[in-house]
């Protein structure tokens, strides 16, 4: 039987994940925070066949568990993104740090549970609609510099200006200057559009 892990902040997700998967799966861990899944990576003898993980864990990135030198480098279990969120930058975010595929948390059951065959066989499973909203939403950003590129991902964070400034170790109205100017090149109207790209 093939074993995950399961690593979101919601209970009910963990426990109603763990009751779906109990016939096919064996669920090796369950964890809300980063650190509670560090703690179940680092007493593991046997990786997990696939991660479910949800982007989004309270205040923390959930993305960073990828990172994570547990396994070593590039040994880390595939990664199976399922979350509330089905826009071009949380999906394009979880492509970059290296997850194997991503469902919605608005999906059925069968299309995770397929999701989790495909990734779990070394193949990738990203929607399709996916794909191609990253396509398109790829060109806009294709004019964007490195340092708006770096707001840009900040803001698809949630970050304020305040924040971003404090980052970049600049103004907020530098960051107000080049909201503007990100705005113009994406063709968008205002912050909110910008967070939904």
């Amino acid at each position: 039987m093939k074993t995950v892990v399961i690593i979101d902040d919601h209970e009910l997700i963990c426990s109603g994940l763990a009751a779906l998967l109990e016939k096919e799966w064996q669920v090796a861990g369950m964890a809300r925070t980063l650190e509670e899944a560090k703690t179940i990576f680092k007493n593991m003898t046997d990786k997990p066949d696939i991660v479910i993980l949800d982007i989004e864990l309270g205040k923390d990135w959930g993305l960073d568990i990828i990172d994570d030198k547990i396994f070593g480098k590039g040994k880390f279990p595939p990664v199976l993104i399922f979350s509330v969120y089905n826009d071009y930058a949380h999906v394009n975010a979880a492509i970059r740090s290296g997850a194997r595929g991503y469902v919605c948390k608005s999906q059925s059951a069968a299309e995770l549970l397929e999701a989790m065959e495909d990734v779990s066989s070394g193949k990738t499973s990203f929607p399709l609609v996916m794909l191609q909203r990253i396509a398109i939403t790829s060109d806009k950003l294709q004019g964007l510099n490195k340092r708006e590129h770096k707001i840009f991902n900040m803001v698809q964070k949630g970050k304020n200006n305040k924040e971003i400034a404090a980052s970049m170790d600049v103004s907020v109205r530098t960051i107000e200057n080049n909201l503007s100017i990100i705005y113009d090149k994406t063709g968008v109207k205002n912050r909110q559009e910008l967070e939904k790209l």
